[in-house]
């Protein structure tokens, strides 16, 4: 109960403040943001743009004109689940078997017009418990990772993003979806386990997501890979499937402040690895590595032009979840909807007076 007053403290401080910038910012770039929409949609239809005939100087002015755009989807991807609950993209009302987790990633993917590509033979694992590692490159992989993932994974992530991002963080607490840690070495790793297994113990959803690079990364390789979760994995005897996916950056990207529209990513899924099959954790590590490797390759190697559109299971998992969860789930959405509300109130009387 303390951790839920705490963060509901967190959300309405940081959700007031931040957002208010982030709409005042925002609302500059709606007319590039309907731009860059329209140029999306063009390119489906053929009329792309040479972009070869662009000087130095219009790449630079460029640059300066989307910022705007980054900010507006920064704006979006914060107010995500409001926002998609208004339209009932996400159907926090539903009282039937649901997945707000992955509703709320699909959402975020049709927004931004993300097309997702499969290289190679395997496709997501779906048996029961799974350790599913992810490359990381920008904001953008908690979304579309959750939507590769099907909203069967808990995200693991640091409590640094639950202060940058509240709002749908809150409600990925309330539904398990989420297991937040503090950044830094580990001293007692028995302990932390015995606390991963119960956190993971209470959720409804059977895998755990995580990033075993450590950091986000836009260089064209890998970073090392961290032994930690690998070693948890081992120890509990959890399957292991890697997933790479190309461009992920390209979509939306903190670090160079750009997004794009409709943009085109290869994924690639690897076979199931599983630790009972391995005599030590050298063993099974190096096969985590070599298999990385090799998805990596496949990922970043493969042609857009032959690679098949990558598609979810149909019908998709639900969940019945418990009827605290679901009312939980729907006063944190109606709250952030009244907050929002309030936010763009605000900022409409605080720009009319200006």
């Amino acid at each position: 109960m303390l951790c839920l007053y705490r963060s509901a403290v967190i959300f309405i401080l940081s959700s007031s403040v931040l957002a208010f910038i982030c709409h005042f910012l925002g609302a500059l770039g709606a007319c590039v943001l309907w731009g860059q929409l329209s140029l999306s949609s063009r390119n489906l239809f053929g009329l792309r743009c040479n972009c070869c005939l662009l000087t130095d100087s219009m790449e630079a002015s460029s640059k300066v004109l989307t910022f705007p755009a980054f900010l507006c989807s920064v704006f979006v991807f914060y107010w995500s689940l409001p926002i998609f609950a208004i339209i009932y993209r996400i159907r926090f009302a539903n009282l039937g078997k649901r997945n707000d987790m992955l509703e709320w990633a699909k959402s975020l993917v049709r927004f931004f017009g993300v097309t997702v590509l499969k290289e190679g033979e395997s496709s997501l694992y779906r048996g029961g418990k799974c350790l599913y590692l992810c490359n990381h490159r920008s904001w953008a992989d908690f979304f579309i990772d959750a939507y590769l993932t099907e909203g069967r994974a808990a995200l693991m992530s640091r409590w640094l993003v639950y202060f940058v991002f509240p709002v749908f963080c809150t409600s990925c607490l309330i539904l398990r979806g989420i297991v937040l840690f503090k950044r830094g070495t580990i001293a007692d790793k028995e302990a932390f386990n015995s606390w991963l297994d119960a956190t993971l113990g209470r959720s409804h959803v059977p895998g755990l997501l995580v990033y075993p690079e450590g950091h986000r990364s836009l260089k064209p390789a890998s970073l090392p890979l961290k032994r930690g979760m690998l070693h948890y994995a081992f120890s509990r005897k959890i399957p292991v499937q890697i997933i790479i996916t190309r461009g992920k950056e390209e979509v939306l990207s903190e670090k160079r402040m750009a997004v794009r529209f409709g943009r085109t990513l290869v994924t690639q899924f690897s076979k199931v690895i599983e630790p009972g099959q391995f005599a030590s954790f050298d063993a099974f590590f190096s096969a985590v590595q070599s298999t990385w490797d090799e998805c990596w390759r496949g990922a970043y190697g493969a042609s857009t032009t032959s690679t098949p559109r990558h598609t979810l299971s149909h019908p998709p998992t639900e969940y019945d979840y418990p009827a605290r969860m679901r009312l939980q789930q729907a006063a944190i959405t109606l709250f952030s909807m009244v907050v929002l509300a309030g936010v763009l109130a605000g900022s409409w009387r605080a720009g009319a007076a200006v």
